[in-house]
């Protein structure tokens, strides 16, 4: 599976690509949205599913999945945030997101949010 994992955090995005890619996973790593949608904008690169952060100084993590889905409409998306609360859970569920994992976070929370959200079906 390919995956883009964004984040403002270099730290937490080395980590994602580091449990990710010990899984057998391609992983593209991104430390801001611009950069992470042109990447998504080449057409020859196949994405499955993006590890987006819900905080970031460039726009919020909805913002970005918006412009994600209209370049990609069938991407499965998780969310991960240090902000989670039930109204951002409730919004996530609304928006389409497919699952959440709460900073901190280990590699077997986020092995369990990736593996849950290619498995179901509904969002968060």
């Amino acid at each position: 599976m390919t995956i883009v994992v964004v984040d403002d955090d270099l730290a937490i995005v080395k980590m994602c690509e580091k449990v990710l890619r010990a899984q057998g996973h391609t992983v593209h790593g991104f430390t801001t949205t611009r950069e992470a949608l042109k990447h998504l904008s080449d057409g020859t690169v196949a994405t499955d599913l993006l590890v987006v952060d819900y905080m970031m100084p460039e726009q919020n993590g909805f913002e970005f999945v918006e412009q994600a889905w209209s370049l990609r409409p069938a991407l499965r998306v998780v969310m991960i945030t240090a902000h989670g609360n039930r109204e951002l859970v409730g919004e996530a569920t609304q928006a389409g997101i497919h699952g959440m994992v709460l900073k901190p976070f280990t590699a077997n929370d986020l092995t369990r949010g990736v593996e849950a959200a290619m498995e179901g079906s509904s969002p968060a």
